[in-house]
């Protein structure tokens, strides 16, 4: 997790609004905890750390070495949980993705235990990503977060950009076509002056290439 307030010597950053703030000038000013600029805190990291201190699954649930609700070690993402039955004929199901790569990664058990956003999973479950290999070593998984994109339209959007006529100077996707109209006229008017045009399919709108 990013600290909102980094010490560096005598100076405070607000990660809220950039500024920075000599620490003498914050007891002057009673504001150690708040930002003279934005009224930004500069108490964050402190609250997270003591949010996650504070998490718990109860004193009876015991956890693992690799379980943490540090954000940064969460190995998956929980979505949606298939409730049990009431006559315990279907057990539930917990629908995940990867944390690393954000991939669909098909269900896990049922929870043992439930806090806020966290689920604790049995710990004899044992997987890993089939797409990025990332190994689910902690135990505890939390809610994906909601500005998850599914990896899978970012991959289709990076394969339809390839996919695009480019400009090979520029880069610029702003190319048309030069219609053989255009090429014809280029002939009557400059003659053999204008292979190098009427050779080329496309010009870029932006630097004014051809190729």
């Amino acid at each position: 997790m990013e600290s909102w307030c980094r010490g560096m010597g005598r100076t405070i950053l607000c990660q809220h609004c950039k500024s920075t703030f000599d620490e003498d000038i914050l007891k002057k000013k009673n504001s150690m905890d708040v930002c003279l600029v934005c009224g930004g805190s500069l108490l964050g990291d402190t609250e997270t750390s003591s949010h996650n201190e504070n998490l718990s699954f109860g004193e009876d649930i015991e956890l693992g070495e690799n379980d943490s609700f540090d954000e940064d070690k969460i190995d998956c993402w929980w979505y949606e949980i298939d409730e049990p039955s009431a006559d315990k004929a279907t057990r539930g199901r917990v629908h995940t993705n990867c944390a690393k790569c954000g991939h669909f990664i098909g269900s896990m058990p049922y929870p043992i235990a439930r806090t806020g956003d966290y689920l604790l999973i049995d710990s004899r479950w044992d997987d890993k990503c089939g797409h990025c290999g990332n190994e689910f070593n902690n135990h505890i998984i939390s809610k994906r977060p909601a500005d998850w994109v599914d990896p899978r339209q970012r991959e289709m959007w990076v394969k339809d950009y390839k996919n695009i006529p480019k400009c090979p100077i520029c880069s610029s996707t702003k190319i048309h076509k030069i219609s053989m109209t255009n090429k014809a006229a280029s002939i009557v008017t400059f003659g053999i002056f204008a292979a190098g045009h009427v050779s080329k399919t496309y010009k870029c709108d932006v630097c004014g290439s051809k190729f």
